[in-house]
Order: C-alpha cells, then sequence, then structure tokens
C-alpha cells in the first residue's frame, strides 16, 4: 500500500488534520447559513468522525480504560441518535418536496457506511479473504454514491452541499487508511498462517 511509503506517511497527518479542521469550519457554515437541525447534524457528524479517528488509529491496542471505553460508546450513542433523527426528517414528505430525494440517499448511504466501519472497530481483522473484498468493494460502491450526489448537488447550484459532501468524503477516507493500515500489519482469518500471529 502506497500510503505506508516514508514520505506519504509523514505528509498525511498535515493532509487528515487540514480536512478535519475545513470540516469544522464547515459546520460552523451551516450553524450560521443553514438551519439549526442541518448545524446538528454536522456536529453529530463530525463528533462521530472524531470517535472513528480515535478508535481506527488504536486498532492494535486495548482500551486504557472502562471510562474511555464507556465515553466513547455514549459519545457514539448520542451522535447516532441526532443523525438518525436528522435522517428521519430528511425523509419526511414535507422535506422530500422542498429539496428533493438527494438528502435522504445520502443520508442513508452514510449510514451503511458507518455500519461498516463499526464493524471495522469492533471486529479488527477478524474476517476471511472473500469478506475483505466484499467488505471493501462494497464501500468503494457507497462511497461512488456519495459522489455522484454531490456531482448532483452541484449541478443544481447547491454549491455549499457540493463541498461538504467532498470534504466528508475526504475525511473518512483519512479513517479507511487507518483501517488499511492496520489491515497490513495481519494475515487473513482463513490464512494457514493466522493462529500463530493473532
Amino acid at each position: 500500500m502506497t500510503i505506508s511509503q516514508p514520505l506519504l506517511h509523514r505528509v498525511f497527518p498535515y493532509f487528515k488534520w487540514t480536512v478535519f479542521a475545513l470540516l469544522g469550519i464547515n459546520v460552523v457554515l451551516f450553524f450560521t447559513h443553514e438551519t439549526l437541525a442541518e448545524g446538528l447534524d454536522g456536529l453529530a457528524w463530525v463528533t462521530l468522525l472524531m470517535l472513528f479517528e480515535w478508535e481506527t488509529s488504536q486498532l492494535d491496542k486495548p482500551y486504557s480504560s472502562r471510562w474511555e471505553r464507556w465515553g466513547i460508546h455514549a459519545g457514539r450513542l448520542l451522535a447516532y441518535a441526532v443523525i438518525l433523527h436528522s435522517t428521519w426528517e430528511y425523509a419526511s414528505a414535507d422535506y422530500i418536496a422542498e429539496h428533493g430525494t438527494v438528502d435522504i440517499w445520502n443520508a442513508s448511504t452514510w449510514l451503511v457506511i458507518v455500519l461498516l466501519l463499526e464493524y471495522d472497530v469492533y471486529s479488527p481483522g477478524e474476517y476471511a479473504r472473500w469478506e475483505w473484498y466484499l467488505r471493501n468493494g462494497a464501500k468503494l460502491v457507497l462511497y461512488g454514491a456519495l459522489f455522484v450526489y454531490a456531482v448532483l448537488w452541484g449541478l443544481r447550484g447547491d454549491w455549499l452541499d457540493t463541498y461538504d459532501a467532498l470534504l466528508w468524503i475526504l475525511c473518512f477516507f483519512a479513517i479507511e487508511v487507518n483501517v488499511l493500515e492496520f489491515e497490513e500489519q495481519i494475515p487473513y482469518a482463513d490464512d494457514p498462517n493466522a493462529a500463530g500471529l493473532r
């Protein structure tokens, strides 16, 4: 995997935290230029992103304490509660009549992606080769769909939504790199050598 090359490995953290910072600014823009509900939805997603960043950057380490574990779980549950409420709003007939269906498709696609990431966090490396290819193939399709939604927002002139969507894709790319770097170090579950390395 080329991301592990020395130069890219040094540069990548700067790229990652730059797009995270831009995303934080974008959430502020949503609070000031869009609805409160959209701002809270963005804040919940940023919270979830940071929790994934924390956990996927330490997949090879146990929780340092039960406070860390339960703090992460509490933050995640609160974020999901807000996200699911927002998704329900996007699915309402009034919202669709005013804004169309792209928002609900986008929100639903992201929910499937984070479910796959939850699996990465809670079963790190515990899958066979075919499962690895299936999971990552599904992610490629889902991220491709997100890019299509960003293009659709751009075509209808919703530039803030387009910019926001592309930033989110970049931010979660950083999370996926954390997972891939961890997976490089371990064999597949169906590898004959796996038992001696786990």
